[in-house]
């Protein structure tokens, strides 16, 4: 599991906007000197600067800390299954509340659960998701303020927030490996905001659909906290993709 987690950020593909630090001649690289154990400093080496920020990873996969990968189930399972569990946990209350609702005429469930299946298997047939891989990132990097011993989902919504704040967020995901299977590079960086900003909404509109097919109830408050935090990530990213439309426009 973390030889898997860590080939999705390998150290040669990837380059970030941080000037020449670290080049002959320039300033080197940044050292961590943050709160994780002095005996693991050596294990940390500098990744990219956001918004004057520097942030770190593990230089080497044996040294991802097993309690971060562990605190970190949910996202690495999303991106192994294509989607997000606490949706799909979801999806399947909402299909089995459809299926015994005796209120609703026969006719009226068979069309909502075709359009449910449907939109599931759109879901797992998307290969390369920018959500997930930009969760994924704030799994893999973290700052000098941030325990990398473990993974703490309300700093690491912050910090993808301050990502996002700082239009960070394309250089990011342009250099990462899964770039050279998407549309050309120029293709890609011209129309960034434009994929994000549809794959957004239309998971934003699969949620809101299979929400309101189900009670909170029924959900449960540790699948409703789940839900509610995905939907915040999404909207937060599509707010990002939609002021930058504005903006290229």
């Amino acid at each position: 599991m973390l030889s898997w987690f860590r080939s999705k950020f390998r150290n040669d593909s990837i380059s970030y906007p941080s000037g020449k630090i670290g080049h002959p001649g320039f300033p080197p690289l940044p050292r961590y000197n943050g709160i994780a154990p002095k005996e693991r400093h050596d294990q940390i080496e500098f990744a990219f600067t956001s918004g004057g920020i520097n942030y770190f990873r593990f230089s080497a996969d044996v040294n991802i800390p097993f309690q971060r990968a562990v605190a970190a189930r949910d996202i690495l399972t999303e991106e192994l299954w294509q989607i997000n569990p606490a949706v799909l946990q979801s999806w399947n209350e909402a299909l089995i509340a459809m299926v015994i609702n005796q209120r609703t005429p026969s006719d009226k469930k068979l069309y909502e659960i075709g359009i449910m299946a449907n939109r599931l298997k759109e879901q797992l047939s998307m290969s390369f998701s920018l959500t997930r891989t930009f969760k994924l990132a704030s799994v893999m990097y973290f700052d000098e303020t941030e325990n990398p011993l473990d993974y703490q989902y309300p700093y690491n919504q912050q910090k993808m927030k301050h990502w996002m704040e700082h239009n960070d967020i394309p250089g990011f995901f342009l250099n990462l490996p899964e770039s050279e299977f998407n549309p050309s590079l120029r293709e890609f960086s011209q129309n960034f905001p434009t994929f994000l900003e549809a794959e957004t909404k239309r998971m934003l509109n699969t949620i809101s659909h299979i929400t309101s097919h189900i009670s909170t109830e029924s959900l449960g408050a540790d699948l409703s906290k789940s839900i509610i935090s995905e939907m915040e990530t999404l909207t937060g990213l599509n707010a990002w993709s939609k002021n930058q439309s504005t903006n290229i426009t």
